[in-house]
């Protein structure tokens, strides 16, 4: 697994267990950590990250895992032929650790794919594709079946990312923990590393100009190869954050953050 400042991001699929049969009872647990961590199921000592076993039995297991003197334990339910996903980032303390636990549970709704979100810390913001769909904790009825895209994001925390697959008859749960965001920076230290950065003065706004598509991408960084984070139109109005020599750092509102080019944005008190 790589680590990532501001995103943890896997992407989960075959999450049922192949050639299983329900009378089987057979479930299955795959984990993740940054970086590489011993693994423990019910105080027994499994292997190292990444770690896969598909012949678990449903029902309640302890997770432990350790990496340089560090630890995290938690009780997971297994489901009957579902796999469940475990992903964990260690920081420096408990309060810049977190990550997310993630697994199917059957609905029986045949025309709805749902999605159910609990976080640490509560009221986080809950995106899917792009839109904001409430705080957490929250329960969505219908997300669509396929592929999907959850960020979860709250203030002084790192933004936490996860591509899964949602399927009709079933709910995807995520139980999800932010990790405090501590890093503290000097405007000074800043500068020396960015010479060509400024801060963005206080009430500092960016008025998006027109596009030849009707809309702009906003990027992840200061760099057209950069990540697609969303896209704003024209004629908005967005507080400038920082500025570079081709990019405005913008806010985007419900703790997003993004680059755009200068050429398409004007400032404006």
């Amino acid at each position: 697994m790589q680590k990532w400042s501001l995103f943890l991001i896997i992407l989960v699929s075959g999450l049922f267990l192949g050639g299983c049969s329900l009378s089987n009872k057979k479930s299955a647990v795959e984990i993740n950590s940054y970086p590489v961590a011993k693994v423990f199921i019910d105080g027994k000592e499994m292997g190292l990250t990444p770690y896969r076993n598909r012949s678990l039995s449903p029902g309640e297991i302890e997770v432990k895992l350790e990496a340089n003197g560090k630890s995290w334990t938690k009780k997971i339910k297994l489901q009957n032929n579902i796999s469940t996903v475990v992903d964990w980032e260690f920081g420096d303390s408990d309060e810049t650790s977190g990550g997310y636990v993630l697994y199917l549970e059957k609905t029986g709704d045949k025309k709805n794919a749902g999605l159910m979100v609990n976080t640490s810390p509560n009221k986080c913001t809950v995106t899917v594709d792009n839109e904001v769909k409430g705080l957490s904790p929250i329960r969505i009825a219908d997300i669509g079946q396929g592929d999907r895209h959850l960020a979860l994001s709250f203030p002084a925390h790192k933004t936490l990312d996860v591509f899964m697959k949602s399927l009709k008859e079933y709910q995807l749960v995520v139980d999800a923990v932010l990790a405090e965001d501590k890093v503290e920076v000097s405007q000074e230290e800043v500068k020396e590393e960015n010479p060509d950065l400024m801060t963005a003065p206080t009430a500092v706004k960016i008025k998006i100009k027109e596009t030849e598509t009707g809309w702009l991408r906003v990027r992840e960084s200061s760099s057209s190869a950069a990540k697609e984070v969303a896209r704003v139109n024209p004629g908005a109005v967005y507080t400038m954050l920082e500025e570079s020599r081709d990019w405005y750092k913008i806010d985007l509102g419900n703790g997003q953050i993004g680059w755009i080019s200068t050429t398409y944005g004007e400032k404006s008190e």
